[in-house]
């Protein structure tokens, strides 16, 4: 029997991520809903935060503040986020969301180009916890900032590092842009009652999407593998690829 996903997503997050939903009201605005993380990826990076004792975190993607929240909720009193965003229209809603839950205290929001305000925060590590969800084809210049400035024992913690579930394919994934083309022949010359069958149809799950996803692009594609490859060394890292939605790899530095 099929699983139906959105059930079992709903049962899981009725038991285990009440408040982590609860939040996700806020921070949820029309199409860049499915951009943030979701309620039991919020939890998760919770028990993170919990069980480690983390009480100094990086962030590198604010959005709308969502993951911010459910990190800074976890935190001791005398932990603090310093949170990342680019876009001027989305740190705005972030803001609003912080101070909407009394959160001024525990989260610097910090807006500009991530790697410029990175290197502004090197005076401050070394860091307990670092958490990537910023653009694909940066994240192993992230990752050369984090290697640096996370602490031993710390936690590096990445979202979409399946990019889109194409990271694991053995070429980069050729575009699919002459399929309407090719359905314009096909229509004029199959035969009535014949088949016309095409594969991908799902575009690597991005064709749901409300908007094209940018990091589907031959440098993200390698960036991602290159990033995931890093973090397999078993030198460096105790890490995981959790098989999320988007993929969420977090790596314990050795």
């Amino acid at each position: 029997m099929r699983n139906n996903s959105s059930i079992k997503l709903q049962y899981i997050r009725n038991l285990f991520a009440k408040e982590q939903e609860k939040i996700e009201k806020y921070c949820t605005f029309g199409k860049k809903q499915c951009i943030q993380i979701t309620p039991e990826e919020g939890k998760l990076l919770s028990i993170f935060i919990k069980s480690r004792n983390v009480k100094s975190i990086v962030e590198i993607g604010t959005l709308y503040g969502y993951s911010s929240i459910c990190m800074a909720r976890a935190l001791p009193e005398d932990g603090h986020i310093y949170t990342i965003e680019n876009n001027s229209q989305h740190s705005g809603i972030a803001k609003e969301n912080f101070c909407l839950l009394n959160l001024n205290s525990k989260i610097t929001l910090m807006e500009g180009i991530a790697l410029e305000k990175l290197d502004e925060l090197s005076i401050k590590a070394p860091f307990d916890m670092i958490f990537i969800d910023a653009d694909k084809g940066n994240y192993t210049k992230y990752l050369d900032w984090a290697e640096s400035y996370i602490k031993q024992g710390g936690l590096i913690i990445a979202d979409n590092t399946l990019l889109f579930n194409t990271v694991f394919l053995e070429s980069v994934p050729k575009d699919k842009g002459n399929y309407t083309k090719y359905l314009d022949w096909a229509e004029s010359y199959i035969k009535q009652g014949g088949l016309i069958i095409a594969d991908n149809t799902l575009l690597f799950n991005t064709v749901f999407l409300e908007s094209v996803p940018k990091g589907v692009s031959e440098q993200s594609w390698r960036c991602m593998r290159e990033f995931n490859q890093r973090l397999s060394d078993e030198e460096k890292y105790y890490s995981i690829l959790i098989p999320t939605e988007e993929g969420m790899t977090v790596s314990l530095k050795l």
